[in-house]
């Protein structure tokens, strides 16, 4: 009688464990960081090409794959002033303020709008160039249009780009005439985006927020939504 009791509370023990078990929801690894922070990680990457460290570190993106936005980003600045003999020491003071510049100027945040544990969405806030007006001012600013004049006649009169490069008076005045510019581009009214994300596999292997669609965030920052 107690052996055929024990082997039905066992019975039933057993079969609420099966119970419970079938019930059980596999664990799911939480991504690591902020999604918030890791949606402006990929904002100023794309914005200016540098990130903060704490961003950087909530988005867990690879080394290569920041170089390859800072060098995408940067080399459109180099781009702008290719025009311009700069020499390479003056290249790199020139793209340290434009970051610097825009660093400050796009006031750019973000916000958690959507708290959800598989794609939560986060608010990316930005003023962007104006690029109708500083595309203006490019033309009709008189420190460029002298610069361009002086440098029409230099290399008429037979200077190189090289040699205008390592010439001190030339340069100061070139990084005058673009420093002057750069402190005057004009920006947006601020603007919102809502920037949807997925968790994806970091270059250390853990799991971090990433946004869905990478392009909606250089799209926003660049200007074009």
């Amino acid at each position: 009688m107690i052996k055929n009791f024990v082997f039905g509370i066992l019975t039933v023990l057993f079969a609420l464990c099966m119970v419970g078990c079938g019930d059980t929801k596999p664990t799911v690894t939480k991504p690591e960081g902020d999604a918030a922070k890791a949606v402006l990680a990929y904002a100023q990457l794309n914005a200016y090409g540098i990130v903060e460290d704490e961003n950087q570190a909530a988005a867990g993106m690879a080394e290569n794959d920041i170089k390859d936005i800072q060098d995408r980003v940067l080399a459109q600045l180099v781009q702008a002033f290719q025009g311009i003999p700069l020499s390479d020491e003056n290249i790199d003071e020139i793209t340290k303020q434009y970051v610097a510049k825009l660093h400050v100027a796009m006031s750019m945040k973000t916000t958690i709008k959507k708290d959800d544990p598989e794609n939560p969405v986060v608010a990316l806030t930005a003023k962007t160039i104006n690029k109708e007006n500083t595309d203006k001012a490019a033309e009709t600013d008189e420190n460029l249009r002298a610069l361009g004049f002086t440098i029409r006649q230099l290399q008429a009169a037979g200077f190189t780009e090289e040699q205008l490069k390592k010439d001190p008076k030339f340069q100061e005045a070139a990084m005058e005439a673009v420093k002057n510019f750069i402190s005057e581009i004009q920006m947006n009214s601020e603007k919102t985006v809502e920037i949807t994300c997925e968790a994806l596999k970091g270059s250390d292997g853990k799991m971090y927020w990433a946004p869905k669609n990478p392009e909606e965030i250089s799209k926003f920052v660049g200007g074009q939504n």
